[in-house]
């Protein structure tokens, strides 16, 4: 898809019908049936939402000096701006944790305070 013309695609069409809703609810509790005001919120919700996410992710593209939207900048913008992980797409690995460098006047304060530990240890009648 052309990054460019990603969000004039997004604003001419409705990206949730309301048959396609109705049977989401359906699938989650075929006795439930949306008010006619929740339905409309729900449409307009998730419309916002995939409008959003793909003119962010046409934006990287762009940034990336491509015309062409891929996958990993749908992928980097669901997980840093809405902390989405969608599994089955790049790397399902953790990332490692990057340990943090120790301040060497806060190791100097815990040598301290674990000297003192010790020494007051020792000097406690048993």
């Amino acid at each position: 898809i052309n990054a460019e013309c990603m969000g004039e695609v997004i604003m001419s069409q409705e990206l949730i019908s309301r048959r396609r809703l109705q049977e989401l609810v359906q699938q989650i509790d075929p006795r439930e049936k949306l008010d006619p005001e929740v339905e409309e919120l729900l449409l307009d919700l998730a419309n916002d939402f995939i409008d959003n996410v793909a003119r962010t992710s046409s934006s990287l593209a762009q940034h990336r000096k491509s015309d062409t939207l891929e996958v990993k900048d749908v992928k980097f913008n669901l997980e840093n701006q809405w902390n989405i992980r969608v599994p089955g797409y790049g790397s399902e690995e953790a990332k490692p944790y990057k340990k943090q460098p120790v301040d060497p006047l806060h190791k100097q304060r815990m040598t301290l305070v674990k000297r003192t530990q010790t020494g007051a240890a020792k000097a406690a009648p048993k």
